[in-house]
């Protein structure tokens, strides 16, 4: 029963292991020709689709690497390895951008040299404490005294340097121009690369005041997914906030509003500046005229719940592909919303429940084929038969 239900093309055409034991990330560049894979015991590796062959492993913080800081704090800072959860790959395929919580990475896809390495800037706080017994007691509430600047903390005040966000999401624009990093306190921070400027988007943030007490607090906002321009002139954001803006990263202006009715996991930009999707944790998942910036299609979601962890626009515009925690690959007509086509990518062997999350997918040899990056450490390819 379990096998008839299962859906006839989720055979792929072509599978092969880029890791043994699952993968964290992974990012199928636009043209679908390189992919990166982070996994627990080699870094990120960047391989060649085509050749099917590892061209680079990247580590995130190499022994004895310096990170410098935007703006202000330590340029002499270091850390410990921490794993990459979040991948991206310009449109041009020039340069890829590595994340972990904390820090981030620019890279040449050409050469495999690294161009930078960064880390976003703690704030200095002097964490709460509570008296227990008759002692005193520190606790994990903390007060920020200068949020995102920790410049000399005053140890006698025990003020500390501390993060109060996480980098959450990532894009980067053609060239490595343009970075673009979403975090937990919902900022998106737009950095240009050629001379440092950086500019704070705060759309997302919705500050509340206490009728009794008189203070200040933030609703859910972290930002969930970002997408930026292949010129790097315009981010889409979306956020715990119910709602995905598409804004200008030279001004920081709001260009529209992409309003949900539940957190926005999953933005996306089509690099030809046709479309953008949105999708939210429930089942609201929207195509938009990115020329009116009115809604073009709603998806066709048949079960009550439907989250999405990547999408892509196919060349011709007809097409929508999207990926999902529950191993689903889905093909969409951009003009109706209509599910096209499905199939179940491959899970990882030797793991109870049978599952996968597909990391990507993207459209192939002209829009014929899709090829998909799971956390199951596949890349496979599908046939489009419509």
């Amino acid at each position: 029963m379990l096998t008839s239900c299962q859906p006839k093309s989720s055979t792929p055409t072509q599978q092969n292991v880029h890791s043994q034991d699952g993968s964290f990330a992974a990012t199928i560049s636009n043209s679908g020709k390189f992919a990166l894979v982070s996994s627990l015991y080699h870094g990120v590796s960047a391989w060649d689709i085509e050749k099917n062959g590892v061209l680079y492993n990247w580590y995130q913080t190499p022994k004895e690497q310096a990170f410098s800081l935007f703006n202000d704090g330590d340029p002499n800072s270091s850390a410990d390895n921490n794993f990459v959860f979040a991948t991206a790959i310009a449109n041009d395929d020039s340069h890829a951008l590595l994340a972990d919580k904390h820090r981030f990475s620019l890279w040449q896809m050409e050469t495999g040299e690294n161009v930078g390495y960064w880390s976003i800037k703690p704030s200095k706080v002097v964490y709460r404490t509570k008296s227990v017994g008759g002692r005193s007691i520190q606790t994990e509430l903390y007060d920020v005294i200068e949020q995102h600047n920790c410049t000399s903390p005053d140890t006698t005040k025990n003020e500390v340097c501390e993060f109060t966000a996480d980098i959450r999401a990532i894009d980067v624009s053609n060239q490595g121009k343009h970075i673009l990093l979403g975090k937990s306190d919902g900022t998106v921070v737009h950095l240009k690369m050629s001379n440092g400027r950086r500019i704070e988007f705060l759309g997302h943030q919705q500050t509340l005041i206490d009728g009794n007490s008189g203070e200040t607090y933030h609703l859910n906002n972290a930002i969930n997914s970002v997408a930026i321009s292949p010129n790097g002139l315009y981010a889409l954001s979306g956020s715990s906030d119910q709602s995905a803006y598409l804004w200008d990263t030279k001004t920081g202006q709001v260009i529209y509003k992409f309003q949900h009715s539940a957190r926005v996991v999953l933005v996306h930009l089509d690099p030809q500046a046709r479309y953008a999707f949105t999708a939210d944790s429930k089942k609201s998942a929207f195509i938009w005229d990115l020329k009116t910036g009115k809604k073009l299609a709603q998806l066709d979601i048949t079960g009550r719940q439907q989250i999405f962890t990547t999408a892509q626009f196919s060349n011709n515009g007809r097409w929508l592909v999207t990926g999902s925690p529950n191993q689903k690959v889905n093909l969409w007509s951009t003009s109706s919303g209509k599910s096209v086509q499905q199939w179940r990518v491959t899970p990882r062997k030797n793991v109870r429940p049978a599952s996968a999350v597909v990391y990507s997918a993207r459209f192939i040899n002209q829009d014929s084929q899709i090829i998909t990056e799971s956390s199951a450490g596949l890349s496979e390819v599908w046939d489009i038969t419509q």
